[in-house]
């Protein structure tokens, strides 16, 4: 019995290791413009902040990105970002009135690749002159730093999401089942002791 409950702890702590991953990403808690919200005057800059520190390596902002897509399609960033802590930054510019999408891509602690993406509504002041846009992903233009085209937000491939995070989890689950037939076939193999083993308390003593 104690090798079997030393089994199932085994198979037990392997199934937390693989769904640590998962549960490490970070995750967004604010953001400029907000979730669904409303935009009546331009901010200095677009940002999101997360939960922990974010992973930039080399600070080249390698693996970030930051989009913003107006109701016409146009790109309406310059492609560079900034990285501070467990925020990301990016110039403000905006067109028109209307619906907008902020597509974005982050690393997190953990060293894996999150994106998301969120609507909000722009609602222009008087007098505002709107920004041409871009119809295609702007390139980052500052000396040394990566292009906007290999870290595409939402579009990335890399990036991990619900359906990778139950993938873990599915094999942890696997782990555990098969820990448990072991043990049971342990058990079922286990030779029962003969009755010629066992000392007869009658017998004279040699």
């Amino acid at each position: 019995m104690a090798a079997s409950a030393a089994v199932l702890a085994i198979a037990g702590g392997a199934v937390l290791g693989l769904a640590g991953p998962a549960d490490a990403h970070n995750y967004l808690i604010a953001s400029t413009p907000k979730v669904d919200g409303t935009l009546t005057a331009l901010p200095k800059a677009f940002e999101i902040t997360t939960n922990d520190k974010l992973l930039d390596i080399g600070g080249s902002g390698s693996g970030f990105a930051y989009r913003i897509v107006g109701p016409d399609k146009k790109y309406y960033e310059d492609g560079c970002v900034d990285i501070d802590g467990p925020s990301m930054t990016t110039p403000a510019a905006l067109g028109a009135s209307g619906k907008y999408q902020v597509e974005w891509q982050i690393v997190s602690a953990d060293g894996h690749t999150v994106s998301d993406e969120y609507p909000f509504t722009w609602k222009a002041p008087a007098g505002f002159t709107p920004a041409k846009g871009s119809t295609t992903p702007p390139t980052c233009a500052r000396a040394g730093s990566s292009s906007s085209e290999t870290t595409t937000g939402t579009a990335s491939g890399d990036a991990d999401s619900p359906a990778t995070d139950a993938l873990w989890i599915g094999a942890g689950g696997i782990v555990v089942v098969a820990a448990i037939v072991a043990v049971l076939l342990l058990l079922r193999r286990r030779p029962s002791p003969s009755p010629d083993d066992d000392p007869d308390p009658d017998a004279p003593d040699a």
